[in-house]
């Protein structure tokens, strides 16, 4: 669909617009309706219309400084002039700004149908080129951001002036300052409402994308998973600007809460730099401060002022590390639970804990409980790599302990049961040769030489999974199958004897009655 904003001073002409049109038929789509100029022009800025339809005299801006001022915005925006004035020097200016016509009121349905039909074909073409170009851009910004990102991580110079302009069309200019810069968005159980989160961040990227092109020409953007990572080169950094900017952004983001539960929205920006390669230690700064949100909520962090504490770092004690191993390799969930609670309560006693401090010790604890689980059967695949995206949806501390809690618990009872069934399988194997075999001379030896195990281990195992040893498991069997057969009419009691498995008729008879407590003959009496 093409976006279209309507601009006029009289609210029965946006009215009269909206009905003589039928717009979605057409393939426009209404995105906005302004009184006055000025507010017409925040909707181009905003609403990034295809189309915008406005009177030549309006109060705030005219017709022709809005178009003019607009131009600047959104270079390939169209209009179309609608007003009551019939005179040449009108049409003139309109036209010299590139408009597409000019109506003039009383307006009729026919004449602006026919220019709109004329227009969309021409506007789809270019709105599907500016589309691909649009995306092919953010593709751009996307792979930049990734080498910044990365830069950081290694604590390497970033990209030269030359290089960034040659592979991503980044222009910086002699003499300016260009940073790195975070804005992360945290909502209440984020890692459990991942597709809600996912379109909370798209609006997110939208409102940063708009609102940074307030303050530059020269930016990329891009959604990642420590957040909406921003680099911006400026002329020259004028601090009131950016902080109204990034505020901006802010409370933007977090008046979606609305619909996307309660947002807490945290700036975090790194310090300034003269030379672009140095573009890598300000997102570094921008990424402990992210951090370190876990620890301090504050919504304004600036590593201008506030020096990162890069050196500050967990590691945990050697004993520690090896009760949680230990926990995690004897499927213990619970046992676990505790020790992992313990750990983080000493955690949070630090006298200078922060962020960076709290990724250290979650890194060891999921490096502890990975080693543990793997000694026990094959791990979820990409378990740990889908439990560092998800560190990135915590707000708090208490988002990091609940997130290892839950999810490497959930592991641990997915391997424990996985054990359990491999274990159970040899007994279900025994009890299925047991069913096939009761009526033969059985021995424990020729079960478990059955399944493949010792007699010794076997019978251990056997009596941990039924809670019966193998003798009385097979006597139950056996007088079970003979009362089945001593309630028919057709065989004897000497003949379910030894159908089921005993030779000795009065050893069967007085284990029948030691178990049931009546002898099989009176058993079978009651069936008569």
């Amino acid at each position: 669909m093409l976006r279209v904003v309507l601009a006029d001073d009289e609210h029965k002409i946006i009215l009269l617009l909206q009905k003589l049109i039928q717009w979605e038929r057409l393939g426009y789509e209404i995105v906005g309706t302004a009184g006055n100029g000025l507010s017409a022009l925040e909707l181009v800025r905003e609403k990034q219309p295809h189309l915008l339809i406005t009177d030549v005299q309006m109060p705030g801006c005219s017709g022709i400084e809005l178009i003019r001022r607009a131009k600047e915005l959104q270079p390939d925006l169209h209009f179309i002039i609608i007003s009551g004035y019939r005179k040449f020097e009108y049409a003139q200016s309109a036209l010299k700004y590139g408009v597409e016509d000019y109506l003039l009121k009383p307006l009729k349905q026919e004449e602006l149908t026919g220019i709109l039909l004329r227009l969309s074909d021409k506007l789809g073409k270019e709105a599907a080129l500016e589309f691909q170009l649009k995306k092919s851009g953010e593709r751009q910004q996307e792979l930049l951001m990734e080498e910044l990102r990365t830069a950081a991580e290694r604590q390497q110079p970033f990209l030269t002036a030359q290089q960034a302009e040659a592979g991503y069309d980044f222009r910086f200019a002699e003499g300016g300052v260009c940073f790195a810069a975070l804005i992360k968005a945290d909502v209440a159980d984020a890692a459990r409402n991942q597709d809600g989160y996912q379109v909370m961040l798209r609006h997110a990227l939208d409102i940063v994308r708009r609102e940074v092109r307030t303050l530059t020409e020269v930016y990329a953007v891009a959604a990642q998973r420590e957040g909406i990572a921003v680099l911006l080169h400026l002329p020259e950094y004028q601090t009131v600007e950016v902080k109204q900017c990034f505020t901006k952004i802010r409370k933007e983001i977090e008046q979606q809460r609305d619909m996307f539960w309660n947002i807490r929205c945290t700036v975090c920006l790194g310090s300034r730099k003269d030379r672009l390669e140095d573009a890598g230690l300000s997102m570094r700064e921008a990424l402990w401060c992210c951090r370190d949100r876990l620890c301090r909520v504050q919504s304004w962090r600036d590593a201008e002022t506030e020096q990162p504490a890069f050196d500050l770092r967990y590691s945990m004690e050697t004993a520690q590390k090896k009760r949680l191993q230990v926990a995690a390799e004897c499927l213990d969930a619970e046992r676990f639970e505790q020790e992992l609670n313990e750990s983080c309560d000493a955690l949070l006693d630090e006298r200078e804990l922060n962020g960076q401090m709290m990724e250290d010790w979650f890194r060891q604890v999921l490096e502890a409980g990975l080693y543990g689980m793997q000694q026990n059967g094959s791990v979820e695949e990409r378990f740990a790599e889908k439990l560092e995206e998800k560190f990135w949806l915590c707000a708090d501390a208490t988002g990091v302990r609940q997130l290892l809690l839950q999810e490497i618990g959930r592991e641990l009872r997915r391997l424990g049961d996985e054990r359990s069934q491999r274990e159970m399988r040899p007994i279900t194997e025994a009890k299925r040769y047991i069913q096939q075999h009761y009526r033969e001379a059985l021995r424990l030896e020729d079960v478990s030489s059955a399944v493949g195990f010792n007699a010794t281990y076997f019978s251990t195992l056997f009596k941990k999974e039924t809670g019966q040893n193998f003798t009385d498991y097979l006597t139950e069997l056996r007088i079970n199958k003979a009362k089945e057969l001593l309630s028919g009419d057709k065989v004897s009691v000497q003949d379910v004897a030894e159908l089921v498995g005993y030779s000795d008729l009065k050893y069967f008879s007085r284990l029948f009655k030691k178990t049931t407590g009546v002898s099989p003959s009176d058993y079978k009496k009651l069936y008569k």
